[in-house]
């Protein structure tokens, strides 16, 4: 790999990293997955604060792209949804589940109990309503989020001014409950201990330096100050793991930074693959929003284009090379939505024609 990355390289190898090169313009290992666990063991974690964005950016990693097949995955049991690092909604591999809420429950707790106070939330409610999710859902039954509120006004729990979703936060950081299948546009939640498979999970540097391999190949080029945001953890608490991790991967440099990435992605930096490949990813994707900086994926004249406002809403982005070049939003019918691009800037014959791809592997997504 070349000593020195151009942001411009950075970004397109960050593209194959994450799975979003068309197929057959890498190899094997960077091409979209089989299958949504697949996409989102790679992944390890996609961020999915809003489900239906969350499962989309699924879907655009796989070779299928079908949301039949996303909504399978959680139907199945093999990916779920829940609140990991940075008290935030992911998807994640079942098996990975309760490594990454083991590493976050005890910061993301800390850094909401005033805010549970303010909520009048105290160990005996929360053993109440313990007590009724496990009652209610034991033996295999779902329950919407409305369905688990009115269980816990019924056991006298008030849920609205957002003390219900902080309840089930809880629940959730406490690996009591997690989110699986879909029922319409909501998703059930199970009891962990039924749903997940059995076993502790790893736990301390050793987690630390199994989600570090995988973000680095996921992800990168990156470095541990990367990893440390993204994991949600100092980046003294990360150091050593993640330098384990990228003891294995390659290193280049980057704006006076050491950035590591894995073999496989290292091997296209001598090349242009991928520098004129367009993506079309959904607001939140791990491509914007899996790093603290996002200047790699939104150059600056874009940015309030993109966040308006900055006010921490990403708008989905058309990208080319990995550098975002337009948003886009979901038109047409109900029984026929159409994606309806808007673009910073001329795209010449070429791009315009893979965005047409791109516009169509969407609404096939939604088709399927």
């Amino acid at each position: 790999m070349p000593h020195g990355l151009r942001t411009t390289a950075v970004a397109r190898l960050r593209l194959a990293a994450q799975g979003l090169l068309p197929l057959g313009s890498a190899g094997d290992l960077l091409a979209p997955a089989a299958d949504p666990a697949a996409a989102v063991r790679r992944m390890g974690a996609l961020q999915s604060q809003d489900l239906q964005s969350g499962l989309l950016a699924i879907g655009l990693r796989t070779r299928t792209c079908a949301a039949s097949e996303v909504a399978g995955a959680l139907a199945n049991g093999s990916i779920v949804r829940t609140w990991t690092m940075r008290g935030t909604l992911f998807t994640v591999a079942a098996e990975d589940a309760r490594t990454f809420v083991g590493l976050a429950h005890e910061r993301v707790m800390r850094a909401a109990s005033s805010r549970h106070r303010n909520l009048g939330i105290s160990e005996e409610d929360v053993a109440v309503v313990r007590k009724v999710a496990e009652d209610r859902l034991a033996g295999g039954v779902g329950l919407t989020r409305a369905e688990l509120f009115e269980a816990f006004e019924a056991a006298g729990q008030p849920s609205g001014a957002q003390r219900g979703i902080h309840l089930i936060s809880i629940l959730s950081h406490r690996m009591v409950l997690v989110q699986g299948p879909l029922r319409g546009r909501q998703q059930e939640f199970r009891l962990a201990d039924e749903w997940l498979p059995p076993g502790p999970g790893l736990a301390g540097d050793d987690a630390l330096e199994h989600l570090a391999e995988r973000y680095i190949a996921s992800h990168g080029p990156v470095d541990e100050r990367d990893f440390a945001w993204w994991i949600g953890q100092p980046v003294g608490r990360v150091r050593g793991p993640f330098r384990a991790a990228a003891s294995r991967a390659a290193a280049a440099e980057h704006a006076g930074r050491t950035l590591f990435c894995s073999q496989e992605v290292a091997a296209l930096a001598g090349s242009r693959t991928g520098a004129r490949a367009v993506a079309a990813v959904p607001g939140f994707d791990e491509l914007a929003i899996g790093y603290p900086d996002r200047s790699v994926a939104i150059p600056d004249p874009y940015l309030q284009r993109l966040v308006p406002g900055t006010n921490g809403l990403f708008k989905a982005m058309v990208t080319v090379g990995g550098r975002a070049v337009g948003t886009w939003t979901k038109g047409g019918r109900p029984t026929a939505p159409r994606v309806e691009p808007e673009l910073f800037e001329d795209l010449g014959p070429a791009a315009s024609a893979a965005l047409a791809r791109a516009v169509a592997r969407i609404e096939s997504y939604w088709a399927g």
